[in-house]
């Protein structure tokens, strides 16, 4: 009796999970595992009926990985509200500032920063120029009453004129800077502004690809550039020049090189005939962008020539106060931080602040 007891039991138990099978929700397949009176067997076809249940039940859904958000468009204000160095951190540097790569493309007549703008409201020279004077503009009798400190203050934005010029990768953009140094501490000279210079500016990149010494050359470019104080004579000073550039980058350094040819004038209408040896001909400017968002650069202009060696050489390091607002300080040695003393050698420290980045 015992074997058929247990016989008859695989056989509700075998029923039972067939009706699970079948039908994992039927109420009748618990009743005929309540029938059971064998606790071992019992057990055994609850389980079964569990474990058919569970392979007939649908599988649940797999979690949907959350959609990425869009990208702000190039139009939507809120785009202009990210912090450099936040967003776009992995991100070159100098593609940022020139548009070189798809991505970072705004379109043509958006105006953005070229040049650092700021406010020294606090800028002190170790030698003043008085009596300006060239070879081809002597000094007048009056000796000015300039002082020493003063402030100064520059302006400097680009906007692209064409993007994708002449069916290439190439952009076309005009840039434009005022540099302007105020006598605001000297009423003697009725705080009258000492120096203002205007550069207007043409330019044409090329986006490149390509390494060299480790760094990645990014862009090639050349421009054309007119630099004026705007000053009747004697006291004008001006020069138009041709220019090549090369930019270069590594992470979170950049490196740009340039070289220019000076259009000559008549002598009679030439301010300032040999500006080139004291200026330069060429600039060389390193830039790097620390971690928390502080950065320093160093410009070096050269005259490439071993005797008398002049040019100069500018150290600017600025740190964030906010989201879009910098302190800044200066340091120059050497000739022609402006036009009107493009032949005066002096060395002068700033202090103030910055609008906006520069990378």
């Amino acid at each position: 009796m015992r074997d058929v007891r247990h016989v008859a039991a695989a056989v509700a138990v075998l029923t039972c999970a067939l009706n699970a099978v079948a039908q994992a929700n039927d109420g009748n397949a618990l009743v005929q595992c309540s029938e059971i009176v064998d606790p071992t067997e019992r057990l055994r076809c609850y389980d079964a009926l569990a474990a058919a249940a569970q392979r007939l039940a649908p599988s649940p859904p797999a979690l949907a990985a959350p959609p990425m958000p869009a990208p702000l468009d190039r139009d939507d204000p809120r785009a202009a509200l990210i912090p450099a160095g936040t967003a776009r951190e992995d991100r070159s540097l100098l593609s940022q500032r020139w548009e070189l790569e798809p991505d970072d493309k705004y379109g043509a007549f958006k105006f953005t920063y070229y040049r650092p703008n700021y406010l020294l409201p606090v800028h002190f020279s170790d030698r003043i120029n008085r009596q300006a004077q060239s070879p081809t503009r002597p000094a007048t009798a009056t000796i000015s009453d300039f002082g020493r400190p003063e402030a100064a203050f520059q302006l400097s934005f680009k906007v692209k004129l064409i993007e994708q010029a002449f069916s290439t990768s190439s952009d076309i953009w005009l840039g434009y800077t005022q540099l302007s140094f105020w006598q605001i501490y000297n009423s003697d000279v009725s705080r009258e502004f000492r120096s203002t210079d205007f550069e207007p500016e043409l330019i044409w990149l090329w986006p490149t690809n390509y390494s060299i010494l480790g760094l990645r050359g990014r862009m090639l470019g050349a421009g054309l550039v007119h630099q004026s104080n705007g000053r009747e004579l004697p006291l004008s000073r001006s020069w138009n020049r041709v220019y090549v550039v090369a930019g270069f980058e590594r992470d979170r350094f950049v490196f740009t090189a340039k070289a220019w040819q000076r259009f000559n004038e008549d002598a009679d209408q030439d301010d300032n005939p040999d500006i080139e040896d004291y200026v330069g001909r060429a600039e060389f400017l390193a830039f790097y962008r620390w971690r928390n968002d502080s950065s320093t650069s160093l410009r070096v202009r050269t005259t490439f020539k071993r005797n008398p060696s002049w040019g100069s050489a500018q150290f600017d390091y600025r740190f964030p106060l906010g989201e879009f607002l910098r302190g800044y300080v200066q340091l120059f040695t050497g000739y022609g931080d402006t036009l009107i003393d493009y032949n005066f050698r002096k060395n002068s420290i700033g202090v103030g602040i910055s609008i906006g980045s520069w990378y």
